[in-house]
């Protein structure tokens, strides 16, 4: 006969960590839109999803059985984090922040109007910060093994001792990727500090392209970026680059792909000098930009 128990405690301890995880879980409902998951981040405070909140003018947040008015706080693109201010606050029995492990159990916990929802996964790659598409950097890069569905976006991820790994998103090819509790954590304290979160802008679009053997800056180096477009009054556009350019190398870093030229333009680089090796017309011009915060879409 086969033992059960085994089965019987970790399916008991799931519902546990569900159960547990309804102080903090949130639907959020904007006035014209459909309802998604948050997370109570802070007491005045509910963490969503950007990719999936719609525009409103105010919305809802129920928690449990109570209902309390918000209003956007921020919103960043780069983390995927939107921020909602409560207009009366809410107990957020938050638990502690965990980075996982390769093969940890995760559990992916969402809210709606028909109760909770729950997704096991493991975690399939945990691995160093990198570079979100839309210029955001994410504290570490964290896949799960198996697909979430578009309500899912936005939930909490949760270890199997409870500790709080992240929020839950869809990232490039559909993979189901964490956003990190600490990334999470310092992009809502920026929104909701200063309503967005500011991020270097350098004003130009890059593409790879070959450099000619006698303009390489050293035979390891094969590959630059083509300056396809430069923005007026961009930074690039006021140290003279030029559409046509190909930039060898950016702050010291060879300019070999354009995440390496992001990398260098976070929220801290705003008002710093980048160093630029251009190659323009056979020759290699070296050249300064001031980096500028990046423009409102």
């Amino acid at each position: 006969m086969t033992d059960t128990s085994v089965l019987s405690s970790l399916s008991q301890a799931l519902s546990g960590l569900a159960s547990n995880a309804r102080g903090y879980l949130a639907e959020v409902l904007p006035k014209d839109g459909d309802p998604v998951t948050g997370i109570v981040w802070k007491p005045n405070a509910v963490v969503v999803s950007e990719q999936t909140l719609s525009d409103a003018p105010e919305y809802e947040v129920r928690v449990g059985d109570r209902a309390v008015v918000a209003e956007l706080a921020g919103r960043d693109p780069g983390t995927n984090v939107a921020v909602l201010r409560l207009k009366s606050e809410i107990p957020n029995p938050l638990p502690p922040f965990a980075v996982p492990s390769v093969g940890a159990l995760a559990l992916s916990l969402g809210w709606s109007s028909d109760g909770a929802s729950a997704r096991l996964a493991m975690v399939h790659f945990a691995g160093a910060a990198w570079q979100s598409l839309a210029g955001g950097t994410i504290d570490h890069r964290i896949v799960l093994d198996r697909n979430l569905g578009p309500g899912d976006d936005g939930n909490a991820v949760i270890g199997a001792d409870g500790a709080l790994f992240g929020m839950s998103t869809l990232g490039a090819r559909r993979k189901s990727l964490v956003i990190p509790a600490a990334t999470v954590e310092r992009a809502a304290t920026m929104l909701l500090e200063k309503g967005s979160v500011e991020r270097g802008w350098l004003g130009v679009a890059l593409h790879p392209v070959a450099i000619p053997e006698t303009l390489r800056p050293d035979a390891s180096q094969r590959v630059g970026l083509m300056v396809m477009e430069v923005a007026a009054e961009g930074p690039a556009a006021k140290a003279g680059v030029l559409a046509g350019d190909i930039l060898l190398s950016a702050g010291g870093t060879p300019a070999t792909r354009p995440r390496h030229i992001a990398r260098q333009l976070g929220a801290n680089s705003v008002g710093k000098q980048l160093a630029l090796i251009i190659a323009r017309a056979g020759s290699i011009v070296t050249s300064e930009a001031t980096i500028e915060a990046r423009k409102s879409a």
